[in-house]
């Protein structure tokens, strides 16, 4: 390559007209080409081929700088010392807008688009003091884009600029440079040498008619930074390559455009090299011009952000959930595989669809957006989930998926909606089915009372507690139409009425049965309703009604009551429903037939001592504030067949308690399973204790009102109760009010077969009072039935009373079961009783209730006298 001529610094092959040869020297062509190059790369002319790139790109490839060696300016100016005060790389960091040196043409230092800092230049330019350009908008300073920009001197006058920008590396500072649009640019040449070595930038120059080739002393050192030898050692310069094909294309006439290499250095080091010819005004190619370009950090930052794009492609190929990215009009850009498989959609046809047409619910007319997709600002911290939401599949089937929605910035600075999904269906299933086993009324398939409580509990429990509204119905006289068209009739009524509650009540209002003729309506938001006394008017509207039942219209009506949370103090869902009660209650004192209570300071204060009540109920099952009185149950000869447990209440001021007191007030908090499994407890645990009688054990008889067959638990509780105990299986029964036997599912009578195999005994405990008819008796899975005191107390000298009772003694034989009579306290009554077949007896006649230190004494002392025994 010697044919190139002479090369700056390296020997003379044409020796030049002017200016010897040497390292820091150049001949005036050569400096007026350098200038004019540095003039265009500064100010963006139009031939050069990395003005824009050099301009856009200066201050982020001065970062990347080494600090190299550093020397004076040519003429002693301390710029290199300047280009660390400036951009930080040197051992002057940059901390304040003072330490930022400017170039002598008019330049501020601006932060945030606010001027912190003019000098003496611009300051002369916009015609005011520098003190009085600090903290002026840039905005109100300089108009216009870049390109057409204008400077608003304090007069008024508008001065054509061309601005001039570039960041501080490490501060969130920038430099302006406003030159002047209407007068021959004036660059200071050493300015434009630092900033290129600062950019890390350098330029060369080949004379087409003296072969000579310059080497900007940028350039030098840069070749020095990276270890390139200039020369080739020999082989001909580095610039050689591009030189000769320019020289070739000259020469052949093809084109000249913009000739491009790169040349890769050790690692991921990489130079870019770019050269075109430059002509005269009228067309003469008078030199070849180039420059080279330390890529070296943009290119690993830009591998980096291919591989950071690369990893989350693959992490969106592989994750299991679905992913979609959504525009600010709501429509599909992109998606995973994961989405497509869920909704069974390809890509393709997933592009541009809107995200009304994904979700499965309806999106109102205007509304444009489903309901969970809302703007949010952008970041993950303002995201939100949506526990689920349907979403239409491809072949028109629902998938129910969780949503976790937020708000990403796009490549142009705006924002897309960044939706994840999950298959929730699988689980909404199982939660359903889990909530229905134990949660849903059997007849209505409305939510039960322990679904109820857990629905307002978690409403009550939410950000917007003071919104919830629970209002309690009860149908008026509903017994009426039991005794007269049956109990299938009223059941076909009940659910009737639920369904009719399920159809027309308001969005966001939820109906429960709690039992019998009771329901209750659950609002999450009033104010969506027309507020709380409104939402009572509609419950009594759906409540009263005209209801066909066996082709017979019947008239129906309900008392309601309303209840609010509190402002103050923490209220639980059991208080609120008591509060609604309580007030339903009031309704239907105050007026009879389809009244309206709203739970008012009263009666809150009426609940509230029920509450107080419950609450030491509680404490008193917790701890040792209740005990067992036992009742014999006795044959005809007086011997002690079987006790009944009774519970106490011994009151630490209130004294003993009777049940008749506080066993209400254990229904209505809950409390009824609590309570049952202490009495359990403790009875079978004193029963294990007891002295045989008569040559045998005597049995305990524990009344079951709250823990039923029904229950999950029944089996459980029940064995481990006896089993902790050490009593004997034949010496517990169990009793149960008739309607708690009625219809029972397989699962109860499975686990009441499985007590009985190994010993246990049921008893129909009240039997003739509940909804059972004596038709229904056969179907009851007990061994025992028990005439109720209200028949016995009158079974002497009252005809109809004698007539049930010895109807009942009759079908009970029939079935292979016994009889207890309960509440016998006469002589007379025992005879009838005896007389019409009745096993067993229990009253005051023979023994009054009893702790269970006297049942001992009464154990031990043999055979009870009974009215028989006395006659013998």
């Amino acid at each position: 390559m010697r044919e190139l001529g002479h090369r700056s610094g390296r020997g003379a092959a044409i020796e030049p007209p002017t200016e010897p040869t040497g390292t820091g020297f150049a001949s005036d062509a050569v400096l007026r080409t350098d200038l004019h190059r540095s003039r265009r790369a500064t100010l963006g002319g139009e031939v050069h081929p990395e003005a824009a790139l050099f301009a856009s790109r200066l201050a982020r490839a001065v970062v990347e700088a080494p600090a190299g060696e550093r020397e004076d300016g040519p003429d002693g100016s301390p710029l290199p010392a300047l280009r660390d005060a400036v951009f930080g790389g040197g051992v002057v960091p940059v901390a304040t807008p003072e330490a930022v040196a400017l170039p002598a043409e008019p330049a501020l230092v601006c932060r945030e688009e606010r001027v912190v800092r003019a000098n003496a230049a611009l300051a002369r330019l916009a015609g005011a003091d520098e003190a009085d350009l600090a903290g002026v908008r840039l905005h109100k300073l300089v108009l216009g884009p870049d390109a057409d920009a204008q400077l608003v001197r304090a007069d008024g006058v508008v001065v054509p600029v061309r601005p001039v920008r570039w960041p501080v590396p490490g501060t969130d500072m920038a430099v302006i440079v406003l030159l002047a649009r209407d007068a021959a640019p004036v660059v200071d040449p050493v300015w434009v040498t630092e900033l290129e070595r600062l950019a890390r930038v350098g330029t060369w120059s080949f004379e087409l008619a003296t072969a000579t080739l310059h080497r900007s002393e940028t350039l030098e050192e840069l070749y020095r930074a990276v270890g390139v030898d200039p020369d080739g050692a020999g082989a001909g310069p580095v610039e050689g390559e591009q030189v000769a094909a320019l020289c070739r294309a000259l020469r052949t006439g093809a084109p000249t455009g913009d000739h491009h290499v790169e040349l890769q250095l050790p690692g991921d080091g990489m130079l870019s090299c770019r050269a075109q010819v430059e002509h005269t005004e009228d067309g003469v190619p008078v030199r070849l011009i180039g420059v080279v370009h330390d890529v070296s950090a943009e290119r690993v930052a830009r591998r980096r952000v291919e591989r950071c794009c690369e990893r989350f492609a693959d992490l969106m190929a592989v994750a299991p959930g679905g992913v979609v990215l959504l525009d600010p009009s709501g429509r599909v850009l992109d998606a995973n595989a994961a989405l497509c498989a869920l909704l069974d959609v390809p890509l393709e046809r997933l592009r541009g669809v809107a995200a009304s047409a994904l979700s499965a619910d309806e999106v109102p007319a205007g509304q444009g957006l489903p309901e969970w997709l809302r703007p949010l600002p952008p970041g993950a911290d303002h995201g939100y989930r949506v526990e689920s939401a349907p979403l239409r599949r491809g072949d028109g089937t629902t998938v129910w998926c969780e949503l976790a929605v937020s708000v990403t910035t796009a490549d142009d600075g705006g924002w897309l909606w960044l939706v994840a999904c999950a298959d929730v269906s699988d689980r909404r299933r199982a939660e359903e089915l889990l909530r229905s086993a134990g949660t849903v009324d059997e007849l209505t398939r409305l939510p039960n009372r322990a679904a109820c409580l857990q629905m307002v509990d978690r409403l009550l429990a939410g950000p917007e507690r003071e919104r919830v509204a629970v209002v309690c119905g009860d149908l008026d006289d509903f017994a009426r139409v039991n005794s007269s068209l049956g109990h299938d009739a009223g059941d076909d009524l009940l659910v009737s009425l639920a369904g009719r509650l399920q159809r027309e009540l308001p969005f966001g209002c939820t109906a429960a049965r709690l039992g019998g003729d009771e329901f209750v309506v659950i609002c999450a938001d009033h104010t969506e309703v027309g507020g709380p006394d409104q939402l009572a008017r509609t419950v009594a509207d759906l409540l009263r009604t005209t209801i066909t039942v066996c082709g017979r219209p019947v008239q129906m009506t309900a008392s309601v009551g309303l209840a609010t949370p509190v402002p103050t103090g923490e209220v639980r869902a059991a208080d609120l429903l008591r509060f609604a009660e309580a007030a339903m209650h009031d309704a239907k004192r105050r007026q009879s037939r389809g009244g309206i209570g709203i739970a008012t300071d009263g009666v809150v204060s009426s609940a509230t001592k029920a509450l107080e009540l419950e609450a030491e109920l509680r404490a008193a099952i917790a701890g040792e504030g209740l005990v067992l009185d036992y009742q014999p149950v006795v044959g005809p000869d007086g011997a002690v067949l079987s006790a009944e447990a009774l519970v106490r209440w011994r009151h630490p001021e209130r004294g003993l308690i009777p049940p008749a007191d506080f066993l209400p007030v254990a229904q209505r908090s809950g409390l009824l399973r609590e309570l049952d499994l202490w009495v359990l407890r403790t009875a079978t645990r004193e029963a294990a204790g007891w002295p045989e009688h008569l040559g045998r054990r005597c049995a305990v008889a524990v009344n079951l009102a709250g823990l039923l067959p029904g229950d999950v638990g029944f089996l459980a509780a029940v064995s481990d109760a006896v089993d902790a105990a050490g009593l004997a299986w034949d010496q517990l029964v169990l009793e149960l009010v008739e309607t708690s036997l009625v219809a029972l599912p397989p699962h109860a009578l499975a686990a009441m077969a499985e007590l009985t195999e190994r010993g246990v005994r049921f008893a129909v405990d009240d039997f003739g009072t509940g909804y059972s008819s004596l038709a229904r008796l056969k179907e009851l899975p007990a061994q025992t039935v028990k005439v109720d005191r209200a028949f016995v107390t009158g079974v002497a000298d009252d005809p109809a009373d004698f007539a049930v009772a010895r109807a009942v003694v009759d079908m009970a034989r029939a079935m292979g079961r016994t009889t207890v009579a309960e509440g016998v306290e006469t002589a007379e009554q025992f005879h009838v009783l005896r007389g019409i077949g009745v096993d067993a007896y229990q009253g005051w006649l023979f023994s009054r209730p009893v702790r269970a230190v006297g049942l001992r004494d009464v154990l031990l002392r043999g055979r009870l006298a009974t009215p028989a025994s006395a006659g013998r």
